[in-house]
């Protein structure tokens, strides 16, 4: 009795501590110039304090040992958070090198998997052969899935409220899934309850209400990696072994709205011939923008975009529709998405040409140009080395 109302004490504390320690940095934040300032490529007006990942994380510190049963490997996942927490906030003040971004992510990824033991060894019954199993490339697809989940959710922090309330969502989703399982998920469901609440703190700063015009503090990337980390980490942990609680595609579907618009950039990039980790507009919520829809509308849509797309993977999962099914509408869902943004970003590209064709002497919009960011240094830097 003892442990679980030391444990439900925890949960209010992971939500008091995020919304205090953001309330404690923002001040410090200012006088030492950890803030992202404005420029012409930015739409906030003033200096905004880019506090919200180190606070996330140490919340997630101070809570998590609170709890009565530990998840899997804590050490580890405490260790590996923070060193790329560390890593985001030096890239957020000085700017780190890309290649040396990805190393320290790796080595975060290799602590996860040779220490923690929490590896992708199977993708499942991808194409209704059976299941997929990995063996000796265990490690290098558990590095390249992780890798993928921690850009994606760096490179969709490009509006206010959009990457904290995806993470939400996917936390959210993994305790669904922990709850429903007959046995086995019980060790996850507290260290994901404390990151609900957690990232629950940082929006009541971050998302905007009709109490709230704008966000007053950012995640930078120091949160958006960090929090792509844990999500990684729990989504492979969940679907995995013995303990797994869903398929690995349900993971796919979960975290789908960032991947799918990291993927559909970058191929784009590709068949343009540009490389494909210089930034730009042609990101999602670039082009919904383009059309001349508010941000905070913007990031409605995409939010239920990305519940129904969740959802749905939970829903199917409980239904038992096979792994491979859910694979093909993957795959099909895609296709529509990258269809429809490429038709988005091909007629903004003509309208500006249009615009900029009768006067030579005026301003040419470049479309090459670093994208416009709507808050973060995380949406103007390339996420990768070109």
């Amino acid at each position: 009795m003892d442990n679980t109302l030391f444990e439900y004490a925890s949960l209010p504390s992971a939500f008091l501590c995020s919304v205090g320690f953001i309330a404690l940095l923002v001040k410090p934040a200012r006088i030492l110039g950890w803030v992202d300032q404005p420029d012409a490529r930015k739409y906030h007006r003033n200096p905004v304090p880019m506090v919200g990942g180190v606070a996330m994380c140490a919340a997630f510190w101070a809570s998590v040992p609170l709890l009565a049963e530990q998840p899997h490997a804590s050490p580890a996942l405490l260790i590996g958070m923070t060193l790329l927490t560390l890593v985001g906030l030096y890239d957020d003040l000085f700017s780190l090198r890309p290649a040396l971004r990805f190393l320290f992510q790796i080595g975060a990824i290799l602590l996860m998997g040779l220490v923690g033991d929490v590896t992708l060894a199977s993708l499942g019954d991808l194409f209704g052969g059976g299941r997929i199993l990995l063996g000796d490339f265990t490690i290098p697809f558990t590095i390249f899935a992780v890798v993928g989940i921690i850009n994606a959710f760096n490179m969709i922090d490009g509006l206010d409220g959009l990457a904290g309330g995806l993470a939400l969502l996917a936390t959210l989703c993994l305790i669904i899934l922990n709850l429903l399982a007959p046995a086995g998920g019980s060790t996850a469901i507290g260290a994901l309850s404390v990151l609900a609440l957690v990232i629950a703190g940082f929006l009541c700063f971050n998302l905007r209400h009709p109490w709230r015009t704008r966000a007053s503090v950012f995640m930078g990337d120091a949160g958006s990696t960090t929090l792509g980390f844990i999500l990684g980490w729990f989504l492979i942990r969940s679907s995995q072994g013995p303990q797994a609680v869903m398929a690995p595609v349900t993971a796919i579907w979960i975290v789908a709205l960032p991947l799918m618009d990291t993927i559909a950039v970058m191929t784009r990039r590709i068949r343009a011939g540009h490389s494909p980790f210089a930034a730009d507009r042609q990101h999602f919520h670039h082009l919904l923008l383009g059309i001349g829809l508010t941000d905070g509308r913007v990031c409605a849509i995409l939010l239920a975009v990305a519940t129904l797309a969740a959802g749905g993977s939970v829903l199917a999962w409980r239904l038992r529709v096979p792994e491979y099914w859910q694979f093909y509408a993957f795959l099909a869902v895609f296709a529509l998405y990258y269809r429809f943004t490429a038709r988005l970003w091909n007629r903004q590209q003509a309208t500006a040409g249009s615009r900029a064709e009768p006067d030579r002497n005026s301003a040419v919009v470049d479309l090459a140009q670093p994208a416009l960011s709507l808050h973060g240094p995380s949406v103007t830097k390339p996420c990768y080395p070109p």
